[in-house]
């Protein structure tokens, strides 16, 4: 019977451990962790200030969060002061931030800052939500990554370049014709 608190207090410390934890985001491994164009899981993703007190706040939750939460869900941070590519592309303009991205949606989070309500939300509430109004998404599209942005300009350079090419090949024809 003396050892019964100690036990609980190892399940408890092993579940934890076991759990998600708050993986952190920068311009370097976002899109590689993330996987938001192709998702495979969901992600609150919030936006911070290292010093932010509002952060510091919220991030015991968010890892009490992560630890509850199943696999298909993940949570991520962003420092938007070393990330500031990060803060600009999902145009962050205070700190704490917080999306919830599910299925190529983005959702700003708006909700109660408690780690039922994130969880209720995050298991389909923000669906619900949605769907009450159906005249007001809440969803935005994901901004897509800088990646995905050079390679548009590229194809896009390709199609204008093959495009006057052959409006070249036309003048150059008639020339030929009127000489």
């Amino acid at each position: 019977m003396k050892y019964l608190p100690s036990c609980i207090l190892f399940i408890l410390f092993v579940s934890f451990a076991t759990g998600n934890s708050i993986i952190k985001l920068t311009s370097a491994n976002f899109d590689t962790i993330t996987h938001l164009e192709n998702p495979t899981s969901d992600w609150f993703i919030v936006f911070h200030a290292t010093d932010c007190k509002y952060y510091r706040a919220l991030e015991p939750k968010l890892s009490l969060l992560a630890a509850t939460l199943p696999e298909t869900l993940q949570i991520g941070s962003v420092d938007g002061i070393m990330s500031p590519d990060l803060k600009k592309r999902f145009d962050v303009r205070r700190t704490p931030t917080l999306f919830f991205f599910h299925k190529g949606r983005m959702y700003p989070y708006k909700g109660e800052q408690t780690v039922e309500y994130m969880n209720e939300y995050a298991q389909g509430l923000f669906l619900e939500i949605d769907a009450a109004n159906p005249n007001f998404k809440r969803f935005f599209p994901i901004p897509p990554s800088e990646r995905a942005n050079l390679t548009k300009a590229v194809e896009n350079r390709k199609t204008s370049a093959g495009e006057n090419s052959e409006s070249i090949t036309v003048v150059h024809d008639s020339m030929k014709s009127e000489l």
